[in-house]
């Protein structure tokens, strides 16, 4: 039986790769490439209209755009931000790539993308202090809030759509995710 080979790279080799429209990241050295669904954009749009009202001053990012963590790992997470106060993440020289972890980091849930979500790059995010992780999923229609406490995610709760809940990463402010599942 034939077994698909796999490739491994370094950051140097994936940056060096052309713009791309699609999702292409960098996971323990090897490129995953994800073409997302409507549904999956329609919800990332949901949650950016709701959320660009009351963000608090820092920069907000969707992608594609990069986040650079080691020499093995680079994602494109749906969306991320980054306080004005975090010194831990900057746009690189290349205006390219973010380098380290964002105070919020929200992955929107999809067959093909969740066992990564969920897997390495949760534990990625965990590695270099992402303060606030979000797993939204659109069909099952909940979000996953995961916030770190003494260098661990931990979830803070799992919430229907008719459920609010608070981001302490953005001040504590009320969230309410009915609109990012409307149809």
């Amino acid at each position: 039986m034939d077994y698909p080979v796999k490739t491994r790279i370094t950051f140097a080799e994936y940056a060096a790769l052309p713009e791309s429209k699609q999702i292409v990241e960098l996971i323990d050295g090897e490129i995953v490439v994800n073409a997302p669904l409507d549904r999956h954009q329609k919800s990332l749009w949901q949650i950016v209209a709701s959320l660009l009202p009351i963000l608090p001053k820092g920069e907000a990012r969707f992608s594609p755009i990069g986040l650079k963590f080691d020499d093995g790992n680079s994602f494109e997470p749906d969306l991320f931000w980054v306080s004005e106060n975090n010194t831990n993440c900057v746009l690189g020289s290349d205006g390219r790539y973010w380098h380290g972890a964002p105070d919020l980091v929200v992955e929107i849930l999809s067959p093909s993308t969740e066992a990564n979500d969920r897997g390495h790059k949760f534990q990625t995010y965990q590695k270099y202090g992402v303060r606030e992780y979000w797993l939204v999923n659109p069909e099952a229609k909940f979000v996953e809030v995961y916030t770190l406490n003494t260098n661990r995610l931990t979830q803070q709760g799992i919430y229907e759509s008719s459920q609010p809940f608070e981001s302490g990463v953005l001040g504590d402010v009320t969230i309410d995710p009915k609109t990012w599942f409307s149809d």
